[in-house]
């Protein structure tokens, strides 16, 4: 490897309310660290440049670019200032202490350098920020370790803290490319002495005594979901846990757990906890909830490609190339829940997203967060969804087990996910009832009675199988069958319109429904 340019060095005592700029010295498109054993020995913060890809053992870092404001109780805590970046000036102050505590934990744990997106890409330039971008995967997937900064880099988070870090799109890529993740918050309580739980494991190490600790972010989940007793050198805890990730059945922790207990990214379990967690976090820009993700499925886009709002645009590319590559369509499975995207029905409608706040959804009650949107993904994935091919327009080509419906006539007031216990009204005529409340009379091959001017199928994309986390305890739902409702809008062309939740009853009928292939889209 080529050895590295220092492009910036500077005394930490002369960097209070300064502006850090270093695109007079740098090269665009190249990777930069900071020097920790300079920032921690000789009070300097350095950045280096390297020609290549480095080989030097670096920590990276993951946090929110707008966290918590400094807390007047714990002032005294952050005594060297603070400094901005020329050309993220958006963002919050970066406190001189944070970085003493992630340079420590780096340095403890045996890599001497630090990434911080904020301070090593030039954020003025438009070429080096899209050659970042495509490489944001691999710079946390080669990092020795993943420190995450709940709180932002304006202070370290209490444990008791609420923070969006597990909000925001960006962080999920940070750390599901690397393995070792560590979380990073204030803590001034000592050494752990004991611990209890009958729910969830923890164990943290002190990294500056008296002022913060890190623990693993599997441990920080399940101390979020669950809780322990935990006696310290300084304080005893009954049934402590988490905030800072979010707490009890909290939607973003359950799918980050499911994410992490799929065994893997190449598995549909993980992968379509990817995309329930991406429909449920926000960003800055809309494309960037795509743009954040594609390198969890080894898929690299150029940013310039797409306009900053180009997330309906983004999301077909990267579905092309993960349909190309022979993966599943495993955006299906959170989404059928969602009203379908108009004229992108193989997708549901894309939230609204912004810097700060929650991913939502317009709906006939107001805005709504996605998260109350989708069922509780302790509920399990879905086995079986299909592959198939898509177009340049977002048009789904897929083949499945389907039988024609028709429609009753009736409907069904209040309808429920528990509507379709049996396949046969009593009349023993086979039907179904979508969770839009219209039923169905399900024709199976050769026995069509009658053919509708716009024909519609019921088309079965899966069955429910737990997660095995203990996070998520014993589960078992006998309503285990999804399938779509399609309706043929042109010749050869069909959108979604509803779904239904079908009952283990159904089986023996879903093993009779034929082959059929469906190109999936819709009007626009």
């Amino acid at each position: 490897m080529s050895e590295s340019t220092v492009i910036y060095s500077a005394p930490l005592h002369s960097l209070g309310d300064a502006i850090l700029d270093i695109s007079s010295s740098a090269t665009s498109r190249r990777v930069r660290l900071l020097d920790c054993a300079q920032f921690l020995d000789d009070g300097i913060l350095a950045i280096h440049e390297f020609p290549d890809f480095p080989s030097v053992p670096y920590t990276a870092t993951s946090y929110v670019w707008k966290g918590l404001g400094i807390d007047p109780g714990h002032a005294d805590d952050y005594q060297y200032g603070a400094f901005t970046v020329k050309g993220a000036e958006d963002g919050d102050p970066i406190s001189i202490d944070v970085l003493q505590h992630a340079c420590t934990v780096a340095v403890q744990n045996k890599t001497a350098y630090i990434w911080l997106d904020r301070v090593c890409i030039l954020q003025n330039d438009r070429d080096d920020k899209a050659w970042q971008i495509r490489q944001m995967f691999n710079i946390y997937k080669s990092c020795a370790q993943c420190v995450v900064l709940p709180g932002g880099l304006r202070r370290l988070a209490q444990f008791d803290e609420e923070t969006s870090w597990i909000r925001r799109s960006w962080t999920l890529q940070e750390i599901m490319a690397q393995s070792n993740v560590l979380v990073l918050f204030a803590w001034k309580y000592g050494k752990m002495l004991s611990w209890s739980s009958a729910s969830a494991l923890f164990a943290y190490t002190e990294v500056i005594q008296g002022k913060s600790a890190i623990c693993s972010l599997d441990h920080a989940l399940q101390v979020s979901i669950g809780s322990c007793n935990l006696t310290t050198e300084r304080e005893k805890f009954q049934r402590f846990s988490f905030k800072l990730l979010g707490r009890g059945r909290n939607p973003h922790v359950g799918a980050l757990l499911a994410v992490l207990n799929g065994k893997g990214i190449d598995s549909d379990a993980s992968a379509q906890a990817v995309w329930r967690c991406s429909l449920m976090r926000t960003s800055s820009f809309p494309v960037d909830t795509v743009l954040s993700i594609m390198g969890l499925f080894g898929v690299t886009l150029d940013p310039r490609s797409f306009t900053k709002g180009d997330r309906r645009g983004a999301t077909i590319a990267l579905a092309k190339e993960i349909i190309r590559n022979g993966r599943r369509a495993n955006w299906l499975a959170p989404s059928i829940s969602l009203p379908p995207a108009k004229g992108l029905s193989a997708f549901p409608e894309f939230p609204h997203v912004s810097v700060a706040g929650q991913a939502t959804l317009t709906t006939k009650e107001g805005d709504r967060p996605v998260e109350e949107l989708i069922p509780w993904v302790g509920e399990g994935w879905l086995d079986g969804v299909p592959t198939g091919t898509m177009d340049d327009a977002g048009y789904f080509t897929f083949s499945g087990p389907a039988a024609l419906v028709v429609p009753t006539g009736r409907r069904k007031d209040n309808p429920t996910l528990h509507d379709n216990k049996s396949p046969t009204d009593a009349a023993g005529q086979l039907q179904a009832i979508a969770v839009d409340g219209s039923i169905w009379r399900i024709q199976l091959d050769g026995e069509e009675t009658y053919q509708p001017p716009h024909p519609t199928f019921i088309v079965f994309v899966g069955f429910l199988v737990h997660y095995t986390s203990p996070s998520f305890g014993c589960y078992y739902d006998p309503f285990r069958y999804r399938a779509l409702l399609v309706e043929e809008h042109e010749p050869g062309k069909f959108r979604r319109t509803s779904y239904f939740v079908l009952h283990e009853a159904y089986q023996s009928s879903i093993e009779r429904w034929q082959s059929h292939t469906f190109c999936l889209g819709g009007p626009v």
